[in-house]
């Protein structure tokens, strides 16, 4: 049994802060597109996002990409690890992202995403890797 709608649009108060919104998520693919909200108080000394906080962003798509596939909405997940990698400017704006999954096992998941400007440039990516279950 998948999760209903109103688990599947479950947001924890840093996606909040963050300004998610998500656009579409397809469980069967393991797949999530959202939208994010960057404002000035996003900023580092040099104007651009603090890569920090677009960090948070991929995590939250990898994050909610292994979500989607839990049989049980109570399914705890945690990140194990994260790499990312920071590619194009980041100015304050609307950052839309992509999360998903590419192998998920009984204990282990594996997932990618990716972050474009609104003028759909890559911004940055990432992969994570996820424990999922007790």
């Amino acid at each position: 049994m998948r999760m209903d709608a109103a688990e599947q649009e479950w947001e924890s108060p840093a996606a909040i802060t963050l300004g998610k919104k998500v656009i579409e998520v397809d469980p069967a693919r393991g797949y999530v597109r959202a939208s994010y909200v960057a404002g000035e108080n996003f900023i580092n000394r040099g104007g651009r996002i603090y890569g920090g906080f677009l960090a948070a962003m991929l995590d939250g798509l990898c994050g909610h990409a292994v979500r989607s596939t839990h049989r049980e909405a109570d399914t705890p997940q945690v990140t194990l690890e994260m790499k990312t990698s920071f590619i194009g400017r980041a100015d304050p704006g609307i950052f839309i992202g992509e999360g998903w999954v590419r192998h998920r096992g009984k204990s282990i998941a594996f997932a990618e995403a990716e972050l474009r400007n609104e003028a759909g440039e890559l911004v940055a990516r990432a992969s994570a890797t996820f424990k999922v279950g007790r």
